[in-house]
């Protein structure tokens, strides 16, 4: 622990030093190398958080921790560029059992760049998706759902992969992506009393997963269609005895989004078609064909309020209703995948509002986000407040409140409700 402190204060110390070495040049001994930091756009970033509960559903609570990241953008040659990102964590600084020191390499690729083209090679992240949030079609690379950081983009971790960018007009870009190296979601199971076996893919070129994407961005009207064909990034329960198995299912995804503004209002939708690799299958914890559809709309008032509403739609023409199922332990693999999937019902409506307003020249944000199932009722809040305190220096306050039955999506995840702090401190 007293090593990862050193080396947080250590890179706080250098980015002091960046920050107040413009002029340094040659006449200080240390100038290459500030000057080769600086051009390979090294920057750094020191944060202290608090989480009122873990996101883990182990009943751990008042965690403090430390979190720094390092990022690099190098310049190789005019046509070769790349990035590094790595993030170390103490999840708890008192050295809880289970929440030691964290090591983890969020992105490290380079790309080359053609006269049409830009090919990434490397663990890169891709998020795909226009919807606010809720993303259908965001199918390529995983998010940690049960890491203390506060944002969502915190969430975002890479897969290694190669991903070719080719530009066919200003507006239409063609998008292939292909992988041998999977990796799955991380996500909070009620695991007491119950044994997982987990299954993976294996990363081999059998195993390879293809995802192929014709977007337009420019102009009025944008838009995308999609096809992946790969594995979930969440798991499928089955029941083996009295052991819950939990593997990752083989499935082809066709995907659409498009975006328009008028004015002030702005019009978002997006759509996946997922089907499985064995559609003739009949066991009712397998994950079935479904439709997941989002459409919304939102408007900025006063300059700077803006509203966010969503309408969400999951269908499951084979929906089985998991208290139809004799076997309790069938039943209780069932389960787990109606929570998993959010689908509780052959059709799921949801909702999803996002409201945020500035104030003192953009320094004090307040957001709210909210997520509720219509068919349980079960729901998501999250309150947010930023305040940039300086160039440097940011502070965030919220909280996660999960509320509904403890069978349902967000109710299964009560536990973790609380409050969380954040202070950064950046270069």
């Amino acid at each position: 622990m007293n090593r990862l402190i050193a080396i947080c204060l250590g890179c706080v110390t250098l980015g002091a030093t960046l920050a107040n070495a413009q002029d340094a040049g040659e006449a200080s001994p240390s100038g290459p190398v500030l000057r080769f930091l600086r051009e390979q756009r090294v920057t750094t970033l020191l944060r202290m958080d608090y989480f009122q509960s873990s996101n883990s559903l182990d009943g751990a609570e008042n965690l403090v921790g430390a979190t720094l990241q390092v990022k690099a953008l190098p310049r190789i040659t005019e046509a070769l560029d790349g990035k590094i990102e790595w993030r170390g964590s103490a999840r708890d600084l008192r050295d809880r059992h289970g929440y030691g020191p964290e090591s983890d390499l969020l992105e490290a690729y380079i790309t080359a760049h053609f006269g049409q083209a830009d090919l990434r090679i490397g663990k890169q992240i891709i998020a795909w998706g226009r919807a606010d949030g809720i993303n259908p079609t965001d199918n390529l690379t995983p998010r940690d759902f049960v890491v203390l950081l506060p944002l969502e983009e915190d969430q975002r971790f890479g897969t290694t992969a190669i991903k070719l960018d080719t530009y066919l007009s200003q507006e239409l870009t063609f998008t292939a992506f292909t992988s041998s190296f999977f990796e799955p979601a991380r996500f909070p199971l009620p695991t007491k009393g119950v044994s997982i076996q987990l299954t993976q893919p294996a990363h081999t070129a059998s195993d390879s997963e293809l995802a192929l994407k014709l977007s337009k961005t420019g102009g009025e009207f944008d838009w995308s269609v999609s096809y992946f064909d790969g594995y979930s990034l969440l798991p499928s329960v089955a029941a083996a005895g009295s052991t819950l198995d939990l593997h990752y299912d083989r499935t082809q995804v066709l995907g659409a989004d498009a975006a328009r503004n008028f004015g002030r209002f702005g019009f978002r939708s997006e759509v996946a078609d997922t089907r499985p690799s064995d559609p003739d299958a009949t066991d009712p914890n397998a994950r079935n064909a479904r439709l997941f559809w989002v459409a919304g709309v939102d408007r900025t008032f006063l300059e700077n309020l803006n509203v966010n509403l969503q309408f969400l739609l999951r269908w499951m023409p084979h929906y089985h209703d998991p208290h139809s199922l004799s076997n309790p332990n069938a039943q209780n693999a069932a389960t787990f995948n109606t929570i998993i999937d959010g689908q509780q019902a052959q059709t799921s409506p949801g909702m999803t509002t996002r409201v945020s307003k500035l104030w003192f020249n953009d320094t004090l944000q307040a957001e709210i986000f909210a997520v509720v199932n219509v068919v349980r009722g079960d729901h998501f809040v999250r309150p947010l407040i930023t305040y940039t305190v300086s160039d440097h220096v940011k502070a965030l306050l919220g909280a996660n409140v999960y509320r509904g039955a403890r069978d349902a999506q967000y109710g299964a995840l009560g536990p973790d409700s609380g409050v969380f702090a954040e202070v950064r401190y950046g270069l």
